[in-house]
């Protein structure tokens, strides 16, 4: 039996998730495993060493595992909120965005989603993406580079794509897969300096729990690696998947061809901009090219393909262009 592309696309889809839900716990047991052996190694300067039998230190992990996961967990209950806040991005308008409003109103129409709250952040970098971890409760949000930057067509297409998401529930769903790297990365941001969101009045998001999983990760480093590259092909799926439902609600795949390369141009042209990448690095639309040079050039270009969170370009236009195939032989 030879199955579609579609249903591979699912099948595949399918086993990541797993695959996924059991790294974070497995990062989430190393963290609370380091935890435990934290805390037994600093007892014995202490007047009194703690003794674990083999059966409390098992009851103790577990203790810190369930601790260090739901904490990360109650900490994500903000994350839709902030990633608006930090971008000081703003409630879009009629008056000023009729195009935006309107094609997003009848594209949520079209795919029968609840209508998204439209934010638009003063940026001139090309971005587009959801928050929020049910559809009733999504926001879209939008450059102000973005909308100039595209013509209507486009500018519905990549709207059909986000609310693809929203339908998909894509926001929570990779919200849970990838918070080991989401605490890891909110980790790498502070430590690099001033966060994104400062300029806001939002400073980072990072906290003990993050760190804690982080160290998680560091401990169990093949965890990490697994989570990494998982989290990666998990989340270049839910791309794919999106634009097939992009082109299903507008019937033009072709726009939404033509308003990606236009991003991707765009984006690798232009000078970076002040986001939360932590934060959003698995949501946008798409995701510039890390320059790759130096001494670890070569090994990084080979790198690169395989953990970046967004297929390539070419691919997603290849199979955009076999949908506009399908169409033409069925019309």
């Amino acid at each position: 039996m030879e199955w579609s592309p579609n249903r591979r696309l699912q099948l595949q889809m399918v086993v990541s998730l797993l695959g996924l839900v059991l790294l974070v716990l497995a990062a989430a047991i190393a963290s609370g495993t380091a935890v435990v052996l934290s805390v037994a190694f600093f007892s014995l300067f202490t007047p009194m060493p703690l003794e674990f039998g083999t059966s409390v230190t098992n009851g103790l992990v577990g203790i810190a595992t369930v601790a260090v996961l739901a904490a990360v967990v109650w900490g994500e209950r903000d994350a839709p909120s902030y990633v608006i806040d930090a971008t000081g991005a703003r409630r879009a308008s009629t008056d000023e965005y009729p195009a935006l409003l309107a094609a997003v109103r009848s594209v949520s129409h079209q795919a029968d989603a609840p209508i998204p709250d439209v934010y638009v952040a003063q940026i001139d970098q090309p971005i587009s993406l959801t928050t929020g971890f049910t559809p009733q409760d999504a926001h879209l949000l939008v450059s102000e580079g973005l909308v100039h930057l595209l013509d209507d067509t486009e500018l519905e297409a990549v709207v059909a794509h986000e609310v693809a998401h929203i339908k998909n529930r894509d926001a929570a769903v990779m919200t849970g897969v990838a918070l080991p790297l989401a605490a890891a990365g909110r980790i790498g941001s502070l430590l690099a300096g001033p966060t994104a969101g400062v300029e806001h009045g939002f400073a980072s998001r990072a906290d003990y729990a993050d760190a804690l999983l982080t160290v998680g990760l560091v401990v169990g480093f093949p965890i990490g690696l697994c989570t990494l590259l998982l989290s990666a092909s998990f989340s270049r799926t839910r791309e794919f998947a999106a634009d097939r439902g992009a082109a299903a609600i507008t019937g033009e795949p072709a726009a939404l061809a033509t308003g990606l390369r236009t991003i991707e141009n765009a984006v690798n042209e232009r000078p970076a901009t002040t986001v939360p990448r932590a934060e959003i690095g698995a949501f946008t639309i798409v995701s510039p090219d890390v320059e790759a040079n130096g001494t670890f050039g070569s090994l990084q270009r080979w790198f690169q393909p395989i953990v970046r969170m967004h297929p390539n370009l070419e691919t997603r236009i290849t199979r955009l262009r076999e949908l506009m195939d399908a169409q033409e032989r069925d019309n």
